[in-house]
């Protein structure tokens, strides 16, 4: 597969839009004939002419099949070698987005002299002709994955090249020391000034901190992608679906007044300012005969303890020891966000007087099993009362939970593969030397730790580096 992907002279097309019927649907054409290729099925209005000489240009027309019947009036734009996404030439049509026009147009390409694309092939001929490095290439598919605002940011952060710099600043450190190593072994009679070895160790022994400090911010980085595990628990018709409810925006569950309605884990994603929660709905706790709502209440158990948000729901003036009970599943490092629900059936001359009792009672609780991260809220979902406190609250959880450096960030595990692989042969190379072991195995380390920064780059794309690309990309892009 390597050699075919790395023929120039293969021209490739696709559907670069979704594969569904839409107002518009775009059609890339990449490589040494895309030109020919457009020529053939591409009549311009009025006659036009198109100059292929000049690159972004945009032509109205239409395409037409061998029979010169029109398959869908569209509009052209040509993007000229070297000054395309993939550096070849390149032509995009902007078409009427039902499928099967497009396949229709598809189709037509490849009876012309072109194949289809494999996902992420146009990004990897980018790569191919510098266009881009791989950091960025997978920077644009994160770009087009995310689901919140603060995914973006992070995408957007390695497509300006943040990431590419660390690595490339990573590389030419390696780069130094590696020929100097190597010209000591191979020509000892020359004249080459030695190697302050303090320094290099100090080199390698930053270069492992950043490489550290990149894949910690990996693994705190999973909760964008992944969604922040929460947990919605409290006892049966204290107000969770209609909380679960609220959060998601629509009906999303069954509310009713009967104990245990609830009786599966219900979950969805839900975007709050940016960032993504996975929120579990779970069945109310109790003690049951009833062997469905048992198997709920046990799944429930075991999110409640791997969750690391929790919305704790209860109703005023019915705080018992079911309560605590429930809560001693919770651990302590856990962020709780206590919700006291149905204030609206205290009367108002008493609701003050309420609202003290249950917080001072909430409150003991709570510090009785040792919790230190909580917050404790008044309202009445029914009512809509107080819902703004809930709101912040979640704000200041994303505040002093999630504070990530401005930092390095890598968002695929192929990369985070890639970098543990370096910084094992980095604190190899080190271990070597304070070992007092010959020179050439620290250079063996340092060499090896090289070529995985080049693939990390895409500078040495193997046939692991292409497979793993093209498994990630989605075809079109």
């Amino acid at each position: 597969m390597l050699n075919e992907l790395l023929l120039k002279e293969d021209t490739i097309v696709a559907i670069s839009t979704a594969l569904k019927n839409a107002p518009i649907g775009i059609i890339r054409i990449s490589g040494n004939k895309a030109f020919n290729i457009i020529s053939k099925i591409f009549k311009p209005k009025n006659n036009k002419k198109i100059d292929f000489n000049k690159g972004y240009r945009i032509y109205y027309g239409y395409i037409i099949d061998d029979n010169e019947k029109v398959i869908d009036e569209v509009l052209i734009s040509i993007f000229k070698s070297p000054y395309s996404y993939t550096g070849e030439d390149m032509v995009e049509i902007s078409a009427h987005g039902n499928m099967i026009i497009l396949n229709k147009i598809v189709e037509l390409i490849k009876s012309k002299g072109a194949r289809l694309a494999k996902g992420g092939e146009f990004s990897l001929r980018a790569v191919l002709n510098s266009k881009m490095d791989l950091t960025k290439a997978f920077a644009i598919k994160e770009i087009i994955e995310a689901n919140t605002e603060k995914q973006l940011e992070i995408a957007f952060t390695n497509l300006n090249g943040k990431l590419s710099n660390k690595i490339n600043e990573i590389k030419d450190k390696l780069s130094y020391w590696i020929p100097w190593i190597e010209a000591l072994i191979d020509f000892p009679e020359e004249d080459i000034p030695p190697i302050d070895y303090n320094l290099l160790i100090q080199d390698l022994i930053n270069i492992k901190k950043d490489i550290i400090k990149i894949l910690q911010n990996y693994e705190r980085l999973r909760i964008y992608k992944d969604g922040i595990d929460t947990v919605i628990i409290g006892k049966p018709n204290v107000g969770k679906s209609t909380f679960f409810n609220y959060l998601y925006g629509q009906e999303r569950v069954i509310t009713s007044e009967i104990p245990g309605t609830t009786r599966d884990i219900i979950s969805e994603y839900i975007n709050f300012n940016g960032f993504l929660l996975k929120i579990y709905d779970t069945a109310g706790f109790r003690k049951t005969q009833d062997k469905i709502e048992e198997i709920g209440i046990k799944k429930a158990l075991q999110l409640i303890k791997n969750a690391k948000l929790v919305f704790f729901l209860t109703e005023i003036d019915s705080i018992d020891q079911n309560d605590k009970e429930l809560l001693k599943n919770l651990n302590q490092n856990q962020y709780l966000i206590s919700i006291i629900n149905k204030i609206d059936k205290i009367e108002k001359e008493k609701l003050d007087e309420s609202i003290n009792n249950n917080k001072v009672l909430i409150k003991n609780i709570l510090n009785d099993l040792g919790f230190k991260n909580y917050r404790i809220i008044f309202v009445s979902l029914k009512e809509q009362l107080n819902l703004e406190q809930i709101n912040q609250a979640l704000n200041d959880f994303f505040e002093n939970d999630q504070n990530l450096e401005d930092n390095f960030y890598i968002t695929d595990n192929f990369q985070k593969e890639l970098l543990e692989d370096i910084l094992n042969y980095i604190d190899k190379a080190i271990i070597e030397y304070q070992d007092n072991n010959p020179v050439e195995l620290v250079l063996v380390n340092l060499r090896i730790a090289l070529e995985k920064i080049l693939n990390l780059l895409g500078v040495n794309l193997t046939e692991f580096v292409i497979d793993n690309m093209l498994n990630r990309f989605c075809i079109g892009k």
